[in-house]
């Protein structure tokens, strides 16, 4: 018996979840003296790692060397920072009394021109004031004033000294204790890899070994880049301000490296500064707005143009999570919490990417969509959005071809509608919106079916949705030359069907997306074939539940399960298709052998001519081939595009991203061309294969295409033994591992 959980168990859930969020908050902002060291520590091991593996293998220092080597380098680069940054602070604070009167005499005619604005006379009440304190000590008073009696207690040495001690001793402390964790941290990696695998791994060692690589790779790329970029940007902006004439231009450049790493605000935070000293020294208005000029355009090239480019999906956190935890780590952790915000949340991430149990935090903050493409698209149908569901649908054409669409993404919408089907008044509006945005994408990708003298009849089983797929099935016919007309599913009820007018008809095809289609099959077939007795009746069940049906239980001629199916029937029933008035042409590779016969010597000649060791065809309409996915996803790809096809083991396709088939097989080089009828068909691929990665040229790919339309041309011109159905029509002739 299933317990359901009572309201006071509900609430004890959320106030333990809420307890829980509480303790941790608490134990960060009150442990931060401990934590923040320890991840700085680790963020900075995870950017130094790839330079002590690389001072290890390369330079063969011993691992412990390197690691203090690598350490080392690093608090050299912090504390040159740091006194570069001091000696320009000192610089511009013994400059500042000198820029109090080109200040003034800008706000004097800011105000004659500006007449009664208050702000610009406190401005002005301010600036006198300050310059009053930066006036030297030993000026002339005026006559008649009295002499200023000041009350000082100097400081003696000793003084001085712990007052000097107390500022800088905390900072000093802090780098100390970062370069100690990271010392232990990169010195005992290896260990600490293991236990923490052994800690929230429960027994499944290979994913938690993978997102750990993950994370290394994602955040050690993203800081290394990140640091590049900021320096680079500082440099520029640097230069610029020098250019212009800002001055201390180097101290700002030093300080916008830094203040970048605090998330979208940080380099407007310290540009503004150099922007009221452009204001302060020069008597003009040319400085400032050349200085203003200058940050914009460096700001918005690099966030906007080289940023994405660089970064690509080295973080995958999603901006308003980056901001949401900007804010979050800075209310704990304060400015420290800003600069970490987004190397953490980039861990955080990628652990809930890997990790089952922490799989909700990749929802909240990642950057890719929690939605697959099928989803995406069916929320938008729901909703009516007819232009948002179009855009979808040729973004999925233009990845993986118009089949792939109709077959793997439509199809599913539909199946997840039928699966939602509901008969409550209240989602009738949404049913009927649905379909409407539904026809409307069906129809703006794939051509309208041909209904001029239809033979075939297509019907919704019983429902909208059916019909959605008979519009589907409908498009496939379309592209095998013949004719259709779809009708309504109440074309088929009993207060419709005797009206059914279906002269010269040959075939009528029943599609049905749901359960318990027994007794509508039963009914709709016997009352076809009662009035048209020449009519061949077709049953398509595209639901999985519908498997132990058979023919002669739904009164039909034939009971098909996908789309292929039913269309290679209904064809080869009416003695094939025509497309453009004209036969089609049969496939001229059926029939052949395998190895020895004609077709293998003549792959075995272009396996040698391009230095391959395999050479094979994969067909379209070869059973065996097409039922392996990974492989069939291949062939497809290369028929729609009707373009070269080149996959690697060791680099992911912009495209079709890693494949299964390459990956298990071990191929290293993986090259197909589409295989061209005469009459622009494709029929499958030409493919060459090699064990190794290597580079293959232009002028390779072109004569792999030339040897494609040679082969065609030479078999087309031949009569080839008619293959029987679900005849072997896959050859390779390979000098070494056959990889089918």
């Amino acid at each position: 018996m299933d317990l359901i959980p009572t309201g006071d168990a509900r609430s004890s859930s959320v106030f333990e979840r809420v307890a829980t969020f509480a303790l941790v908050a608490a134990l960060l902002y009150f442990g931060a003296g401990i934590l923040v060291p320890l991840v700085l520590a680790i963020l900075l091991a995870f950017a130094l790692a790839p330079v002590v593996t690389w001072l290890n293998r390369r330079a063969h220092i011993p691992d412990a060397f390197a690691v203090i080597l690598a350490v080392l380098l690093v608090v050299a680069a912090l504390g040159t920072f740091s006194i570069v940054v001091g000696m320009q602070v000192v610089s511009l604070t013994q400059a500042l009394p000198g820029y109090q009167e080109i200040i003034s005499a800008k706000v004097a005619a800011l105000q004659d021109q500006f007449e009664g604005l208050t702000l610009l006379d406190q401005l002005q009440s301010t600036l006198t004031s300050f310059g009053e304190r930066l006036r030297p000590a030993g000026g002339v008073q005026p006559a008649g004033m009295p002499v200023p009696v000041t009350i000082s207690n100097e400081l003696g040495p000793l003084g001085l000294l712990s007052s000097l001690l107390g500022s800088i001793i905390g900072p000093i402390a802090t780098v100390a204790i970062v370069a100690v964790f990271l010392i232990f941290l990169l010195v005992g990696r290896a260990d600490l890899q293991e236990r923490f695998i052994r800690l929230v791994s429960r027994g499944r060692y290979s994913l938690t070994s993978i997102a750990i690589a993950d994370a290394s790779r994602r955040v050690g790329r993203y800081l290394i880049i990140q640091l590049m970029v900021n320096i680079a940007y500082g440099c520029i902006f640097a230069a610029g301000l020098w250019i212009i004439g800002v001055p201390s231009a180097l101290l700002w450049g030093l300080l916008i490296i830094l203040f970048r790493y605090i998330p979208f605000v940080g380099a407007l935070i310290i540009a503004i500064v150099p922007f009221l000293l452009a204001f302060a020294v020069d008597p003009g208005w040319s400085m400032l707005l050349s200085s203003i000029g200058l940050f914009l355009v460096l700001d918005l090239t690099t966030a906007n143009v080289i940023e994405p480019r660089l970064y690509g999906s080295s973080t995958g956190v999603s901006p308003i999570a980056i901001l949401l935890s900007a804010m979050l780590w800075a209310a704990l952790w304060g400015p420290v919490g800003l600069i970490l915000a987004t190397p953490m949340t980039v861990c955080l991430v990628v652990i809930g990417r890997h990790l089952p149990q922490l799989q909700f935090l990749e929802t909240v903050l990642g950057s890719e969509p929690v939605l697959s493409p099928t989803e995406r698209l069916y929320n938008r149908l729901l909703k009516g959005d007819s232009e948002g569901a179009i855009e979808l649908a040729e973004e999925q054409i233009e990845a993986g071809g118009e089949d792939a669409f109709l077959d793997e993404t439509l199809l599913p919408v539909l199946l997840l509608a039928e699966r939602e089907r509901s008969d409550d008044p209240q989602t009738l509006q949404q049913r009927r919106l649905f379909i409407e945005s539904f026809d409307e994408v069906t129809r703006e990708v794939a051509p309208l079916p041909n209904t001029d003298g239809a033979e075939i009849v297509l019907v919704g089983g019983k429902s909208e949705i059916d019909e959605g797929a008979a519009l589907i099935l409908s498009i496939h016919f379309q592209k095998a030359g013949h004719a259709v007309r779809i009708l309504p599913p109440v074309a088929i009820r009993q207060e419709a069907i005797g009206r059914l007018d279906l002269t010269g008809v040959r075939a009528v095809v029943m599609v049905f997306l749901g359960q318990d289609i027994r007794a509508q099959s039963r009914y709709a077939a016997r009352r076809i074939r009662r009035m048209y007795p020449d009519v061949r009746i077709v049953a398509l069940t595209l639901n999985s539940a519908n498997v132990e049906q058979h023919a002669e239980s739904l009164y039909v001629d034939a009971l098909h399960t996908s789309f292929a199916q039913t269309v290679g029937d209904v064809t080869s029933d009416l003695g094939g298709g025509e497309t453009s008035g004209e036969a089609e042409r049969p496939n001229p590779l059926s029939g052949s052998g395998r190895g020895d016969d004609e077709l293998g010597q003549e792959l075995d000649r272009i396996a040698e001519r391009l230095t391959m060791p395999v050479a094979a065809i994969y067909l379209l309409d070869d059973e065996r081939h097409m039922a392996d996915e990974d492989a069939a996803r291949l062939t497809r790809h290369i028929v729609d595009t009707k373009s070269a096809l080149i996959m690697r083991l060791d680099e992911p396709h912009p495209v079709l991203g890693e494949s299964a088939y390459i990956q298990t097989n071990s191929i290293g080089l993986y090259v197909g061309v589409p295989l061209l009828q005469v009459d622009g068909r494709a029929i499958g691929a030409l493919v060459v294969m090699d064990y190794q990665s290597r580079p293959f040229s232009n002028e390779q790919v072109s004569a792999l295409q030339s040897s494609a339309a040679e082969m065609m041309q030479r078999f087309d011109r031949e009569e080839p033994a008619k293959a029987k159905p679900g005849q072997v029509r896959d050859w390779s002739a390979a000098r070494g591992k056959n990889f089918d």
